[in-house]
């Protein structure tokens, strides 16, 4: 793809956002609280009207199941679609691209396969859910 303003890159991450959180049921406040972010980064981030934080941006690619760095993607124009045509499925996926146009392509989302992969709080809270099920169980 070629090169992407950014205000129309804003608009897409956007809009992929609130697609996503509402196809898995959440209010804005949810996600917020789900990502460790504040409801303003939420809220800013669904305007398309400005940028946030890498460090938001990785939390909320982690708590809508996104892989890390997806957002920066779009960002940067380096997604293989034009910003219209980027689906929450594409975000989530991290193996072959889906073959355009192609409504009813699924994409599976692929594991995290190394702890590397995630950010120090990631890995850390990723443990600490790990510990605390284990012993419960």
């Amino acid at each position: 793809m070629g090169s992407v303003d950014e205000l129309e890159a804003l608009q897409t991450i956007g809009r992929l956002i609130k697609e996503e959180r509402l196809a898995q049921g959440l209010s804005q406040v949810q996600l917020a609280k789900q990502a460790g972010t504040a409801i303003k980064t939420v809220r800013t981030l669904e305007s398309g009207t400005r940028r946030t934080q890498e460090i938001n941006q990785r939390k909320l690619e982690h708590a809508l199941g996104w892989r890390a760095g997806s957002m920066s993607e779009v960002l940067k124009g380096k997604s293989s679609f034009a910003p219209d045509q980027i689906t929450p499925d594409d975000m989530r996926s991290s193996g072959e691209p889906r073959q355009y146009p192609g409504p009813h392509v699924t994409v599976p989302a692929a594991p995290i396969a190394r702890a590397s992969h995630l950010s120090d709080e990631e890995l850390l809270a990723e443990l600490t859910y790990r510990m605390m099920h284990r012993n419960r169980g």
